[in-house]
């Protein structure tokens, strides 16, 4: 398990499998049951591994730029980036019956956690490593 938490933030991956899930599901509710269904369960599969990993990506984005502002910004965008490219396909896919609508709370969602988990991971990277 320690192998993988090097690369994946479980956690993080279960928080927002189920949280996403439930969102994308509330989105497609209207075209029914089955196909809301499907659609919120291939978003929280995607969430749990592709979250988690973009999550340690943030993270170690964060923890090896040591300028704050490049740190934050290079951290929250390119997970961002991709995980919001990748969600639309994977919602574009047939299943989804609004793909849009259902990328945009991983756009929205997806860039300020990315954010603030890189400027929470680097002020405490580099709080710790000036103090003593």
């Amino acid at each position: 398990m320690t192998q993988l938490n090097r690369f994946l933030d479980i956690r993080m991956g279960i928080l927002g499998a189920i949280s996403m899930g439930l969102i994308v599901y509330y989105i497609n509710s209207d075209y029914g049951f089955l196909a809301a269904l499907i659609a919120a369960m291939k978003q929280a599969l995607y969430t749990f591994f592709f979250g988690a990993l973009f999550v340690k990506m943030a993270e170690n984005i964060a923890t090896h730029i040591p300028e704050r502002i490049l740190a934050v910004l290079a951290g929250g965008l390119t997970p961002a980036l991709l995980t919001s490219a990748l969600t639309y396909v994977l919602h574009a896919i047939k299943g989804t019956p609004e793909p849009l609508y259902s990328t945009i709370p991983t756009m929205v969602l997806g860039t300020l956690s990315f954010s603030i988990w890189s400027y929470l991971k680097h002020r405490s990277e580099f709080s710790t490593e000036h103090e003593g």
